[in-house]
């Protein structure tokens, strides 16, 4: 059974501290419930289901005609859309921050504005980056009073893609403090009157710390020894401890303070399918000192209304557990015995008690007798194709390896660098469920080795 955390009835723990001496602010749990949107990026344009769940999440679920770029009223005072407030901090800079908010690459590449208009919101811009935050996350000053005016009135805020160092820095002081902006943010999010939302980067920051660069590989190797990194850190999450122009500074990475509304237990992280990331989901949750983690497909979501979790959008996420988990004290990351749950569209997760909730039909015969093997577990889509092996197949486990990525500049792993092998099967407990084309895997468990 998955547990949020020993006295989740009685407190539920906000990080409000540094990584060095963290230090907590307690609130009861029937205080609020918080509702969180995290989507895994490059969500496509088309993807009506994501956008109308996030819509109907708030108090204005008003249905617009999605053949047009200009459903709601802009004015906040009249609309019956959705308020939508878009915080574009994980861009570059503020120029860059306008510009993915107001213009339209093509129809097929919306900005921001006209995005949230085709799918019902009324959306205004929330201009705090890393090149302006001393106004713009400031009160006392026309920008700043702008956007925490903007934050006051919204039903719900987004949290752009792009460098989630870049929006920790936007958003909280260098002791890890929230700015004036985002202690209206945060005051409204805890008590439940704004839904809270991001993609990419956007959904990365909602973890209580932040991981990031690196490969998975790269993290399996350097035994999830992720380097603790300040907010404000020039290097963003890179491992700089070394220097530049070591390997470490491209294939490890670093932690960093988020805002926390992912829940204290949690480690998050986006792309999973495409980029391989399950596995460093599962290896960088050592390095958090977390036992749950959520990895977010590409054009997938999931909605944390509390305690549950929902999946909408085309792929899947995935939820890692280590609470029954061993890790050998070998110089690279080796573990035995984690638990993944694969989940899709409609089903949903309880983080409490890790019950999964799912309309497809039990698979009671198989259909697959043979195993599947990988030879690059960690590519597209590999590790899914594994874990739903085990749910639809007679095999009594399924193996990957995963060999040393190629680098084509820079440092080399060298020829002494080893093969990571992935063995998943299945326990009493594991459960598979399919339809449409789509798998639900309850409980595989998975050896790194």
């Amino acid at each position: 059974m998955l547990m949020k955390e020993p006295m989740k009835h009685f407190f539920r723990q906000i990080l409000l501290g540094t990584m060095t001496g963290l230090f907590f602010l307690a609130l009861p749990s029937d205080a609020f419930a918080v509702k969180v949107f995290m989507l895994g990026g490059s969500v496509t344009n088309g993807n009506n289901e994501i956008y109308s769940a996030m819509r109907a999440a708030t108090a204005r679920n008003w249905i617009p005609n999605t053949d047009n770029l200009e459903n709601c009223n802009p004015n906040w005072a009249v609309t019956a859309c959705p308020r939508i407030a878009v915080v574009t901090s994980s861009a570059e800079n503020r120029a860059t921050g306008d510009d993915v908010f107001h213009n339209d690459a093509q129809v097929s590449d919306l900005g921001y504005y006209h995005l949230f208009q085709k799918y019902g919101f009324s959306p205004k811009h929330i201009s705090s980056h890393v090149d302006n935050y001393l106004t713009d996350s400031y009160a006392g000053n026309p920008a700043g009073d702008r956007n925490i005016e903007i934050v006051q009135q919204a039903d719900i805020i987004f949290f752009n893609g792009g460098d989630q160092s870049r929006s920790v820095r936007s958003l909280l002081t260098t002791s890890g403090a929230d700015t004036p902006l985002m202690a209206v943010i945060r005051r409204r999010v805890m008590d439940g009157s704004l839904v809270i939302a991001g993609t990419s980067a956007g959904t990365a920051i909602q973890g209580n710390v932040v991981y990031g660069e690196g490969s998975s590989y790269g993290y399996i190797y350097f035994n999830a020894n992720l380097a603790e990194k300040p907010v404000g850190s020039e290097t963003g999450l890179k491992d700089d401890l070394f220097g530049m122009h070591v390997l470490a500074y491209s294939e490890n990475g670093g932690k960093m303070m988020g805002l926390g509304f992912a829940g204290s237990n949690i480690a998050v992280d986006t792309h999973c399918n495409t980029r391989g990331r399950v596995a460093r989901n599962l290896v960088a949750m050592k390095s958090l000192g977390t036992t749950q983690g959520i990895c977010v497909d590409e054009d997938t979501a999931i909605f944390l209304d509390d305690d549950v979790g929902t999946v909408y959008g085309t792929n899947g996420v995935t939820v890692a557990d280590t609470s029954n988990a061993v890790f050998s004290q070998d110089a690279h990351f080796k573990v035995q015995g984690a638990k993944l749950t694969y989940l899709t569209s409609g089903d949903s997760f309880n983080f409490e008690t890790g019950d999964v909730v799912s309309a497809k039909k039990l698979i009671t015969m198989p259909y697959y007798d043979t195993e599947y093997q990988s030879e690059n577990i960690l590519a597209l889509n590999e590790i899914t194709k594994s874990i739903t092996h085990v749910v639809d197949s007679t095999a009594p486990y399924i193996l990957g390896k995963a060999p040393a990525p190629i680098r084509k500049t820079g440092t080399s792993y060298g020829f002494e660098a080893q093969t990571f092998n992935f063995r998943f099967y299945r326990s009493e407990q594991t459960m598979g469920y399919f339809a449409d084309g789509a798998y639900t895997a309850v409980g595989v468990l998975i050896d790194i080795f």
